[in-house]
């Protein structure tokens, strides 16, 4: 689901107007107007969402929950029994023109194809001042789907943008991927995408690629895949931290696993994983790279894109390593998150007992030891009450904290700070029920004291895959 909406600019009162796209194994996206919509938000910057959505099959409920970070930005999961699902809610706060979007970009994309085989593409290209992807440099693509890996092919199309609350469209065409999107734009250096083709199921982000570089000193990263070594697979997800020198060498790895629910390889205390690697530009100038890891699970070989949202990852392995992992790796620029200030919460993954996705938003308040008087909010298999959230944390020097004792919806996780207003997060629950990850992001209003926070807008690590029967690996989703 991706959509514009117009609000009334107030903390209660209605939704006058906007667009929806939803999308999901019966057919293509549909372009939906809201016909009717209200919401309110909490002192504390929680809110949610009721609309009423008109599709060409009939009237839609939807009801969204969220929790703000600041008046132009915020985490979003829908809350309703029809579904669920985890993202972001942005200002736009000037219409974004056509010539505007000139310029580098990377983008990633996720899903599956209709029968439910997970699919994910990233890549990068330069829009000229009519939308169109140059030619020199030429874009680039990399695909995995179901584990059938096409690396480094060649992308074409383009993207126009959309007027008032309407999107806009984007063409974005591979050698066996010739794939159709609405685009709802936030601004110029940061669009939504959502499929309108019926071939595939897909969502994701573009965002500028402001540098052809990969930082130094400190990566942190979250990733989140299928373990292929179990048969049927299993969904994990993993983050750590690695050192960049900047040029070619990954060293000092500390990757944090949860694997069906078992974290760390069971082992107590947890103690993560070592690795270390290399990188270089795959082409040169192309804004992708290429890190090939050593001891690192969820994937050997993985294409990267640096990008304003960071670096969006996807494994790109062929032959006894294959799998299907993806997530984003962020410079690390603090190791310590702030004290007594607001944070906003957003987690999204799978339930193992039920087999179901989850998703929940959370807002609390943080001491130097603790996190206090909050609230969590969980869809999983429908959307429960609001539950407490508090608990306690601690965070070592290299910026890698444990919160334990937290609620029932999340009750522990690793984290690792990206500055003292973001950290990212994978879960760690004891009763190992879910696998799942997300990220908190400090408030500069209404609960943070400080006159502003910068925003951080990061590439969302969607939920991870689900488990299926395996079938014979695809080779193309369409022409």
């Amino acid at each position: 689901m991706a959509g514009s909406i117009v609000a009334c600019g107030c903390t209660a009162g209605t939704i006058s107007s906007g667009d929806v796209d939803l999308i999901d194994p019966s057919g293509a996206a549909t372009n939906s107007t809201i016909s009717a919509g209200t919401y309110a938000i909490t002192q504390d910057g929680r809110g949610q969402a009721d609309l009423t959505l008109t599709t060409a099959s009939g009237s839609v409920p939807v009801v969204f929950d969220f929790v703000l970070t600041s008046s132009s930005h915020g985490l979003i999961i829908r809350f309703d029994d029809g579904g669920t699902g985890s993202g972001t809610i942005d200002l736009q706060p000037t219409p974004v023109t056509q010539s505007a979007l000139a310029g580098a970009y990377a983008f990633s994309v996720s899903g599956s194809d209709p029968a439910n085989s997970p699919l994910s593409a990233e890549g990068a290209f330069t829009l000229n001042s009519s939308g169109l992807i140059a030619s020199s440099p030429a874009g680039i693509e990399d695909v995995n789907y179901d584990t059938a890996v096409s690396a480094g092919l060649t992308l074409t199309g383009g993207i126009t943008v959309g007027t008032g609350t309407a999107p806009g469209t984007a063409a974005l065409s591979a050698t066996g991927y010739a794939l159709t999107f609405d685009v709802y734009a936030i601004d110029s250096t940061h669009l939504k995408l959502i499929e309108s083709d019926g071939k595939a199921i897909l969502v994701g982000d573009v965002f500028t690629q402001p540098t052809d570089a990969i930082p130094s000193p400190t990566l942190v990263f979250t990733v989140a895949g299928l373990d292929y070594t179990q048969n049927p697979a299993v969904p994990f997800a993993a983050g750590g931290i690695v050192a960049s020198d900047g040029a070619s060498q990954l060293t000092g790895g500390a990757e944090d696993i949860n694997d069906d629910g078992t974290v760390d390889g069971g082992t107590s205390p947890a103690t993560p994983a070592a690795f270390s690697g290399t990188f270089a530009a795959s082409p040169s100038g192309s804004g992708r790279f290429v890190f090939n890891l050593s001891g690192f699970a969820g994937g050997e070989y993985f294409a990267a894109y640096p990008s304003s949202g960071g670096i969006l990852l996807l494994q790109i392995d062929t032959g006894l390593g294959k799998g299907i992992t993806g997530g984003v790796a962020m410079a690390q620029t603090g190791t310590s998150i702030d004290a007594s200030q607001g944070y906003g919460l957003n987690l999204t993954g799978a339930d193992l007992v039920n087999d179901v996705e989850l998703d929940a938003i959370a807002e609390f308040q943080t001491t130097s030891t603790t996190f206090t008087s909050g609230l969590i909010d969980v869809n999983d298999g429908g959307p429960a009450n609001p539950a407490n959230f508090a608990g306690s944390y601690t965070v070592g020097t290299n910026g890698v904290g444990a919160a334990t004792n937290l609620t029932a919806g999340l009750q522990a996780m690793f984290f690792y700070v990206v500055d003292s207003q973001t950290a990212v997060f994978i879960s760690t629950d004891p009763s190992a029920d879910q696998v799942s990850l997300g990220e908190f992001e400090e408030q500069s209003t209404p609960t943070g004291s400080k006159a502003a926070v910068a925003e951080r807008h990061l590439a969302m690590v969607r939920a991870v895959l689900r488990a299926h029967a395996r079938k014979g690996h695809p080779t193309e989703i369409g022409h």
